[in-house]
C-alpha cells in the first residue's frame, strides 16, 4: 500500500509482487490519493509498474487512511474487512507514523504485515517509477522497459491527422491518446502496434496481432508543425484504422527528431529508419 504522492520513490511495489509470487496469490497495488481529482494520474503511474506483475491497482481517496496518515491496527483491520488479503507490504514510514507494531497487528488481524525497506536493504534508485518516467521522457525507453519488465505501453484512437505522411509514402496513424499517457520524448521509435479489438479486421491486418511499426513522436518540424503528436507507420500491411482503439508498445528510439531541408532528404531518411526498426524489431519480441 502507498500514497501516491510517494510512488515515485518508494519500492513497495517490488516487494509485493515479489511476496505475491512466493504465495502464488494476486497482488493488488492500493494507491491512497488525496483526492479523486488525481486518481486519474496516480493511476497513469501505476501502469507503469504493470509489467513487474501487479495483478490489479486500487485507487482509494484519503479517507481510507487514518487522520494521522499511519497505517494502525484499526486501519489495517478496517482495510482487510474491505479488501481481503493474506498478506500487507507498508511503507515504513507509514507504520512508524501510526506507532503500530508489526507482529501485533498480524496477530490481531490475522494477516502476515511488514514493511520493506529496512535500514541497509534499499533497492537501486532505478527500481522506482521516477527513473521510468524520467527514461521515458529522455527517449531511453529500452532503459524503461528494463526496469518494468515490458516495453513501455500508450493507448489510443486513432483519427484523422493532416494526412502528410501518405503524401510522403509512409502513411500513419494519428492517436488521440488516453488523458495522463506517459508519452516518450520525441524521436522515432522502433515498437509494436495492435487494434485492442480481437474481432476486428480490416485489409491485411487482424486485431489482437502486433505489427511492426515505426512510431515518430514530435512536432513535425520539418513542416513548422506546432502540435505534439504520436504517429505509428505500421509497416508492411494497410487498412483504415480511423476509429479504433490502439496500442503502441516502444522497443527503441532509433534517432531524434530532425528538421530537414528540403522533402527528399526527409524521405530518405524516413526509409533508412524504417530499416533500422526493422532490424532492430528482428532481434525482440512483440
Amino acid at each position: 500500500m502507498s500514497d501516491g504522492s510517494q510512488l515515485g520513490s518508494d519500492r513497495l511495489v517490488w516487494s509485493a509482487v515479489a511476496e505475491a509470487r512466493r504465495l502464488r496469490v494476486a497482488c493488488v497495488l492500493l494507491l491512497v490519493v488525496p483526492s479523486p481529482a488525481e486518481a486519474a494520474a496516480v493511476e497513469d503511474d501505476g501502469r507503469l509498474l504493470a509489467g513487474l506483475g501487479v495483478d490489479a491497482i486500487c485507487v482509494q481517496p484519503l479517507a481510507v487512511a487514518p487522520a494521522g496518515g499511519g497505517w494502525d491496527e484499526p486501519a489495517v483491520a478496517t482495510l482487510v474487512a474491505k479488501l481481503p488479503a493474506v498478506e500487507l507490504v507498508l511503507d515504513p514510514v507509514a507504520v512508524a507514523a501510526g506507532g503500530g507494531d508489526l507482529v501485533a497487528l498480524g496477530r490481531r488481524t490475522g494477516v502476515a504485515v511488514h514493511a520493506v525497506d529496512s535500514p541497509g536493504q534499499r533497492q537501486p534508485d532505478r527500481l522506482s517509477v521516477a527513473y521510468v518516467r524520467e527514461r521515458l521522457l529522455a527517449g531511453d525507453v529500452a532503459a524503461a522497459a528494463e526496469t518494468l519488465g515490458c516495453p513501455h505501453r500508450v493507448a489510443g484512437v486513432v483519427v484523422h491527422g493532416e494526412g502528410r505522411g501518405s503524401g510522403l509514402g509512409f502513411p500513419t496513424a494519428n492517436l488521440a491518446l488516453a488523458e495522463h499517457s506517459v508519452v516518450p520524448g520525441d524521436g522515432i521509435y522502433a515498437g509494436w502496434f495492435t487494434v485492442v479489438d480481437k474481432g476486428w479486421s480490416d485489409g491485411d491486418m487482424v486485431g489482437g496481432i502486433c505489427y511492426p511499426a515505426a512510431i515518430s513522436i514530435g512536432r513535425n518540424p520539418t513542416f513548422a508543425g506546432r502540435r505534439r503528436t504520436v504517429e505509428p507507420h505500421v509497416l508492411g500491411v494497410s487498412a483504415n484504422l480511423y476509429g479504433q482503439t490502439v496500442t503502441t508498445d516502444f522497443v527503441e528510439r532509433v534517432r531524434v527528431t530532425e528538421r530537414f531541408d528540403s522533402i527528399e532528404e526527409l524521405i530518405a531518411t524516413m526509409q533508412r529508419d524504417i530499416e533500422r526498426v526493422r532490424s532492430v524489431l528482428r532481434e525482440a519480441h512483440c
